[in-house]
């Protein structure tokens, strides 16, 4: 039975990718006691992809997702954000730590914040700069993405893969909560050291350039370790959740 002083953890994918490939992951935190939640948001996949923007993706996951969760069902939550999931998960979650949400009354807030990969962008900052109004998609996937996870699940793994909007990677980040005081030791990153897709220098710049505290822990994995070491990262996620909670 789930306890109900634990948080909910959400669980936001990175471009391309859907909640349902996280799955075994969400399994192994399930089996220790916590709840998960899906974080979708719009410039997946999208219809037009024109209309989407970054800011409009954290907007949805804020609207849709977070504040349902903090304000109609009183649960805290943690957020897993996988690759640019970090930039959406920062954005939808500013203004929403402890510190703040204690300040205005309210009772439940985002105690914590698991980067895995992610995306690290400033206030106002694009991840790309080059305008297009089209589909990006990953080609080959188990090269770029996959690269440490077994060949044979291939086909399993291409079914988790969509179409993602290029607007959303050109389009300017809102102020990221990661840089709020409030999220001081509440801000974790799993480093991926064999990552073909953001390659663990680039992750360097990114925690660099955030000029916060992040608590860092390595793993010898590609880019999407919630498939290749599903169990390990799931025990990394228990006691960053664990910290969290102790605060």
């Amino acid at each position: 039975m789930l306890s109900a002083s634990r948080p909910v953890v959400v669980i936001v994918p990175g471009a391309f990718g859907t909640p349902d490939g996280f799955a075994t992951l969400a399994t192994h935190l399930r089996d220790a006691g916590y709840a998960t939640h899906p974080g979708p948001y719009p410039s997946c996949d999208p219809l037009d992809p024109v209309t989407v923007a970054s800011s409009l993706d954290a907007a949805s996951l804020r609207d849709n997702v977070l504040l349902p969760l903090l304000n109609e069902k009183h649960e805290d939550v943690v957020i897993i954000a996988h690759s640019y999931g970090g930039v959406v998960a920062g954005g939808a979650a500013k203004g929403l730590d402890k510190q703040m949400r204690m300040a205005q009354g309210q009772t439940t807030s985002v105690i914590g914040l698991i980067y895995i990969a992610g995306n690290i962008t400033l206030d106002g900052e694009s991840l790309l700069k080059a305008p297009s109004k089209g589909l990006a998609v990953i080609e080959p996937a188990m090269d770029i993405m996959y690269n440490d996870c077994n060949r044979a699940l291939a086909p399993e793994l291409d079914q988790y893969m969509r179409p993602h909007a290029l607007k959303a990677f050109e389009t300017n980040a809102t102020a990221p909560a990661w840089a709020d005081r409030g999220f001081d030791g509440r801000r974790a990153y799993v480093r991926t050291l064999d990552d073909c897709c953001n390659p663990a220098s680039l992750q360097d710049i990114w925690l660099a350039k955030s000029k916060v505290e992040w608590d860092v822990v390595n793993f010898k994995t590609g880019h999407m370790p919630f498939v290749s070491q599903p169990e390990a990262l799931a025990a990394q996620i228990l006691k960053f959740v664990d910290g969290f909670m102790a605060q």
